[in-house]
């Protein structure tokens, strides 16, 4: 077995996906019988549906989200839902797509976010999963211990993943953890946690099919999220189908109400009978917390066999589906670097860089996630720079150039940054003309047919040309696409070439620096 996956949440799932459409069998283990129906995040960011897209789910994903048309406002509240004190008002994903289509000068991504439950996308995940070619998904099934066998070249993990009725061996040439916060495949690595601990608070799912058309001031009045304020302050946030109910709570002390009795209180003054049903309810640890590292080897030292990916790496409790996004960013990550290696063309370095990329955007989310809960105000946060806004600059397998990167949200093509979505001059996205591989993008100078071609495009598609070959020698995908989008000049100024990866990342771009074919090639595939 190529891959063997640890985990089937949103990161391994994903993970399995993205393995399956690159061609390279994986098996994914689970111990649970069945994805569950827990309380947990409910908001697939922006990113996140980027590279849902690049599978072709994006739209799926979204039909089975809250309609587009559903305000996603926050709402304080005094003591109860009958009391809105103020609103804190938040574009819905009909306004975003509206604006999406009349903006294009970069700021703006390509799918919006999309409220939707985690128990929703976890089996919508497993389906598509089970569906691809090359892929085994077995839940009930336990991974129970590893060891990695000696030597970079010939070595692999030797697994045993235990089920209801067997113990089983599992070899594989690499295994993946993306078995949670208590992750089996961390504690046998003897990966440490880093950060910060707080006291769990109460939270539920609760079912109750009335409440959200009887919330006060109609349709356009509804919110997303209710913070109430008073003795007993909590949280009350709206699921995907309208109909369930997360309740979150500061931790029991005396004197505090049951979860039942506080949702009755704070629900039963808008909606009379009150008729709902606790679906789960437990407590929800408060961490911030990463791994040491990644893999089963230092930093920097090639061979690694053994990944972390989600919150096996990045246990914490963040606010907005930031845990999310950053799994599905790892797996975006680990998944084509894992095919190359697999595939013969990806060099040592390759799979070296899974950890310099992404342990420092964990980092990044971790630490946004404390400033809002010192803040308390969860909601006045912008998440742009932590979805959008990160960048690569620590990365050995990026080009990267002279001078200090430009940080926050900001359409760029500075290397390492993701590929600002444009929309083209025939009206398709930018993003969805890319190669599954590597893409060089030629943007061609403003003017007509007939026009005299400038030395500094001669050159470009000089380079071109022998940057193609210099992949196809080392068995590399790439595909050239010439862009002649008038936004494209606008946002891009003064780069002919951009080398786009597979996870629509920048590896490098013309203007700035000018290698060698050859070593630009060696260096973005880690050879």
């Amino acid at each position: 077995m190529p891959v063997l996956i640890a985990g089937g949440g949103p990161a391994g799932l994903t993970l399995a996906i993205s393995l399956g459409q690159l061609g390279v069998r994986c098996e994914v283990v689970d111990a649970r019988p069945a994805p569950a129906r827990v309380p947990r995040t409910q908001r697939c960011g922006a990113r996140t549906m980027e590279i849902f897209r690049r599978f072709g789910l994006s739209a799926q994903l979204r039909a089975a989200g809250l309609p587009a048309e559903a305000p996603l406002d926050v709402v304080i509240c005094a003591g109860s839902l009958a009391r809105p004190l103020t609103r804190h008002r938040y574009l819905s994903v009909a306004e975003t797509f509206a604006t999406m289509l009349e903006v294009n000068d970069g700021t703006m991504p390509l799918e919006p976010p999309v409220i939707l439950s985690q128990y929703t996308l976890e089996p919508l995940l497993r389906e598509v999963a089970e569906a691809t070619p090359g892929v085994t998904v077995r839940f009930g099934a336990e991974l129970f211990d590893f060891a990695v066998a000696g030597g970079v070249v010939a070595g692999g993990v030797t697994a045993m993943v235990h089920t209801a009725s067997r113990m089983r061996t599992v070899r594989a040439d690499y295994l993946v953890g993306c078995d949670g916060s208590d992750s089996t495949v961390r504690r046998v690595l003897g990966v440490e946690l880093r950060g910060e601990t707080r006291e769990p608070v109460r939270h539920a799912l609760i079912y109750c099919p009335d409440l959200y058309e009887r919330l006060p001031g109609g349709a356009a009045a509804r919110a997303v999220q209710y913070h109430v304020t008073g003795a007993h302050p909590c949280t009350l946030v709206v699921q995907d189908d309208t109909q369930h109910f997360t309740l979150h709570a500061p931790p029991g002390r005396p004197g505090c109400p049951p979860l039942s009795t506080l949702f009755e209180a704070i629900a039963g003054a808008v909606c009379q009978p009150l008729s709902y049903k606790i679906v789960h309810e437990d407590l929800w640890p408060q961490q911030l917390l990463l791994a040491d590292r990644y893999t089963d080897r230092d930093p920097g030292i090639p061979g690694s066999r053994v990944f972390l990916a989600g919150d096996a790496a990045h246990p914490a409790s963040t606010a907005g589906g930031l845990g999310l996004s950053t799994a599905v960013g790892d797996a975006a990550d680990l998944a084509w670097k894992l095919a190359a290696t697999l595939h013969g063309w990806g060099g040592p370095a390759l799979l070296g860089s899974y950890e310099a990329e992404r342990r420092p955007v964990a980092a990044q989310a971790i630490t946004a996630s404390f400033a809002r809960a010192v803040a308390d105000e969860p909601w006045s946060v912008d998440l742009r720079d932590v979805e959008l806004g990160y960048r690569y600059t620590g990365s050995p397998v990026i080009s990267h150039e002279g001078g200090t990167a430009p940080t926050g949200f900001a359409p760029t093509t500075w290397p390492g940054a993701r590929l600002p979505h444009l929309w083209l001059d025939d009206g398709n996205p930018l993003h969805d003309v890319l190669g599954s591989g590597f893409t060089l993008l030629r943007i061609q100078a403003a003017g007509g047919p007939g026009m005299p071609v400038a030395p500094a495009d001669r050159g470009a598609v000089a380079f071109a040309r022998e940057l193609a070959a210099e992949f196809g020698r080392l068995g590399a995908p790439l595909d050239l696409v010439e862009v002649t989008s008038v936004a494209a000049q606008a946002v891009y100024p003064g780069h002919r070439l951009i080398l786009v990866r597979p996870d629509l990342h920048v590896a490098w771009r013309s203007g700035d620096s000018m290698p060698t074919a050859a070593a630009l090639a060696a260096l973005v595939t880690g050879n």
